[in-house]
């Protein structure tokens, strides 16, 4: 099985400048964010959480947001390396969150190993790769990459890594735009295309400063 092709390609440059730690808890006096228009307030919350989605969306919702793994698949060796020989490992997960049985994000991600310590807790611990920072008690390093919507802005979307010393995280998270109109979450779902990638058009809702 090869990487989601969004994840072959080389990086985009940051659209946002920010520290690369987690500001919210480790800032300075000021902290400023400033991203594109065209998104809300509460969007603009999303776009920057960093790591702590499941947390706030579960807060605004006041209910309970599980994972469900859709894949969680450990790529051959000769994919894993990807031209970086210090890559022991890597994974190529898929998940949704859901709340109310609703589906409040798509998660794709590819996590790569680089530390057998690390190698050791997953493959022959059992720990989850998404426990992984909160196991071993580090902040890992935030970088936002990209965001848009969808020409049908029925989602809108992120790009964006985390890492500590060992592992590193990239991860595209689709969300549905409706989510924060009243009453949402208690309405039936509606069918929703996860796949930004497939949409060649939304391309151009990328925002590079």
């Amino acid at each position: 099985m090869t990487p989601p092709t969004i994840f072959e390609r080389s990086p985009s440059p940051p659209i946002v400048k920010i520290p690369g730690h987690f500001g919210d808890i480790m800032s300075k006096r000021e902290t400023t964010l400033t991203l594109p228009d065209g998104f809300t307030g509460l969007e603009r919350i999303i776009l920057t959480a960093n790591g702590n989605l499941q947390r706030l969306i579960s807060a605004y919702f006041n209910a309970t947001v599980s994972v469900t793994i859709l894949n969680n698949t450990q790529l051959p060796t000769t994919a894993a390396s990807n031209n970086d020989p210090s890559t022991i490992a890597q994974f190529q997960r898929e998940v949704n969150l859901i709340c109310n049985n609703k589906i409040v994000c798509n998660a794709k991600s590819i996590v790569r190993i680089k530390d057998q310590e690390v190698y050791n807790l997953v493959v022959k611990k059992g720990v989850g790769i998404g426990q992984i920072f909160r196991y071993l008690d580090r902040l890992p390093s935030f970088e936002l990459h990209g965001l848009g919507r969808t020409n049908n802005n029925k989602t809108f979307w992120r790009e964006y890594s985390l890492g500590i010393p060992g592992v590193e995280c990239r991860l595209l998270e689709v969300l549905p735009s409706a989510m924060f109109d009243e009453n949402w979450i208690n309405t039936e779902p509606e069918e929703i295309s996860w796949n930004v990638e497939l949409q060649q058009e939304d391309r151009l809702t990328w925002v590079n400063l």
